[in-house]
């Protein structure tokens, strides 16, 4: 049937779809196996000179019991949290928890480092890294059953294996240069003096690599923080907003949505 091809001159006239804008690199930066005493300040001075936040995956083997260096990590984890940083939870001694042994201690160390973390800074960690990264049938019924989704990583230099600065440095430079955009979260380990060295040496790339983005008009790479991790916030109930407004109109008592947030630990929402 001739009237069911079109003419070619149309199927060349027909209208480009446009090209949807490139997503701008967002990087989130992790810190594992710490609290170092030596080292974890360090690399908060570095992220407090960029103006940048990271999650540190903590070990509760570090902070727990009443020993000198115990009390001065836990100490350390909340200057972590008061520089605006979140402490994840790495488990209290970082077994592989899909081996024959320690898969039985899951949930014990899971939940053993989670009240560690709350007895040091106040409350849980929202965030969990499986050691090693490991998956396996039993582990992920045991998050099932704890309500937790791991965090993993997308850079992994292996630090904690080629302990060098240079190598650590051009492996995290080699992959955000190959990067075309989208989120990834970098995997370094504050406990490694390594990446305590090359962190400043990376965030130095990554703003002399913005500069010549932006003369090439390329979306820069930003390095965010982990507000996008978290779980959804639930808002304040109706009726205690609607006491909360009373109580302030008519005796100018503290609205009680502030004392939700306090007692919750969760921030006011609109």
């Amino acid at each position: 049937d001739a009237r069911a091809v079109k003419p070619a001159a149309a199927v060349l006239a027909a209208p480009r779809a446009p090209r949807p804008p490139p997503t701008p690199p967002e990087l989130l930066l992790t810190f594992d196996d710490g609290p170092s005493l030596e080292r974890t300040p360090k690399v908060l001075e570095t992220l407090a000179k960029r103006g940048v936040h990271a999650v540190f995956f903590v070990n509760g083997v570090h902070f727990q019991g009443e020993s000198a260096g115990a009390r001065k990590s836990r100490a350390l984890l909340r200057r972590v949290v008061d520089a605006g940083h979140a402490v994840g939870n790495h488990t209290v001694h970082h077994y592989f928890l899909c081996g024959r042994v320690y898969s039985k201690r899951a949930e014990e160390e899971i939940e053993g480092n989670a009240r560690l973390i709350e007895q040091a800074i106040g409350r849980r960690p929202e965030f969990f890294r499986t050691p090693y990264g490991s998956r396996c049938p039993t582990l992920a019924a045991t998050l099932s059953k704890l309500g937790i989704e791991p965090i993993g990583w997308d850079i992994d230099p292996q630090d904690w294996k080629v302990q060098n600065t240079a190598k650590v440095r051009d492996f995290v430079v080699g992959q955000l240069r190959r990067w075309k955009g989208g989120r990834q979260i970098l995997l370094l380990h504050d406990i490694h003096q390594c990446s305590v060295e090359a962190l400043p040496q990376i965030l130095d790339w990554i703003d002399e690599e913005n500069l010549a983005r932006q003369q090439r008009g390329e979306p820069a790479i930003r390095i965010i923080d982990y507000a996008y991790l978290l779980p959804p916030r639930p808002l304040v109930p109706p009726i205690l907003d609607g006491v909360g407004r009373v109580l302030v109109e008519q005796i100018g008592a503290p609205d009680p949505r502030r004392l939700f947030a306090l007692l919750t630990g969760r921030p006011l929402r609109s």
